[in-house]
């Protein structure tokens, strides 16, 4: 049984003529009288009487009418809510992110997203890289931010950009000229602060510096970047931070040195765990993110 089976019956119930029913559907008559002698043959009952007066139904048949009519308004309604889905999207949405990503993209990530999806709702998580990674390839969460992620099966894994790393130094304390440019094999000369391990950038930095033989000066282990430049702001230490995280601070004191030989980058990119199915609304939140990370210092998304 078809839904044009059920919609060819009841378009000849409603006219109460083949004929008639045949022209409204844009069919063939005999076409129309072979499509419901095949539902009669499947239900091995007899649907409608032909008399002179036209069709009517019989008892089965009434049944099935009724039937029919409910069945395509399911139809239609599951059709109808399909289409919703992308015009106004339900559902839940859960981000990964690291606990300094910076205020305004969370903000203005949580508002667009209540604006856009007024029918969702959205869960943020904070934590560290490697916890993000753990969260993405359990299913915890349906998107969540990596930086020079490897590559995994379990994993859609989608680049969004390629962050420079600077020196980040004290202004008033610094014995850099602005503008010059600082080999990485000098990196070990400055006390740094960093996070703690596990973190990705420091992790990076540290075999690129290893490369040139050089171990790094770690004189503070601090979480989260506003800590850390507040600490290099008032003259504790260095750090090495993308451009724009410092931007962002509106911290005066500090001073920013480009690294060479090699030069410092990241690359952030946007997971979706492959393991269930990725939801429309899953996609145009990711999206929605990646907008933002390409966007020059709207974002400071940090391990």
């Amino acid at each position: 049984m078809t839904p044009k089976q059920l919609k060819y019956f009841i378009h000849v119930v409603e006219f109460g003529s083949f004929t008639k029913a045949a022209v409204a559907l844009s069919i063939p008559q005999p076409t129309l009288s072979r499509v419901i002698r095949h539902l009669e043959m499947e239900l091995h009952q007899n649907l409608l009487i032909r008399d002179g007066r036209g069709v009517h139904l019989t008892e089965e048949g009434g049944v099935l009418l009724a039937h029919a009519r409910g069945i395509l308004q399911q139809i239609e309604q599951a059709h109808q809510d399909i289409i919703n889905i992308k015009a106004v999207p339900i559902g839940k949405v859960v981000f990964g992110a690291t606990p300094t990503a910076g205020l305004t993209f969370l903000t203005q990530l949580v508002s667009t997203f209540k604006n856009r999806f007024p029918k969702a709702s959205l869960e943020i998580l904070g934590g560290k890289s490697w916890n993000i990674y753990d969260w993405l390839m359990t299913g915890r969460i349906d998107i969540g931010i990596l930086y020079d992620p490897r590559p995994s099966a379990l994993l859609e894994i989608t680049p969004v950009g390629e962050e420079e790393i600077f020196l980040v130094s004290p202004a008033a304390k610094t014995k850099l000229k602005k503008g010059t440019k600082i080999p990485v094999s000098d990196l070990g000369k400055y006390p740094m602060i960093l996070p703690s391990q596990p973190h990705t950038m420091r992790t990076a930095v540290e075999i690129a510096a290893a490369k040139t033989g050089t171990k790094l000066n770690v004189t503070l282990e601090v979480e989260g970047n506003q800590f850390i430049m507040a600490l290099v702001n008032e003259g504790h230490g260095c750090t090495l931070l993308p451009k724009h995280t410092v931007q962002e601070s509106h911290l005066k004191g500090l001073q920013i040195n480009s690294i060479i030989k090699p030069r410092l980058t990241r690359i952030t990119a946007i997971a979706i765990p492959t393991q269930r199915h990725i939801t429309y609304l899953t996609r145009e939140t990711a999206k929605l993110i990646t907008q933002y990370l390409k966007c020059p210092g709207t974002t400071s998304v940090d391990t």
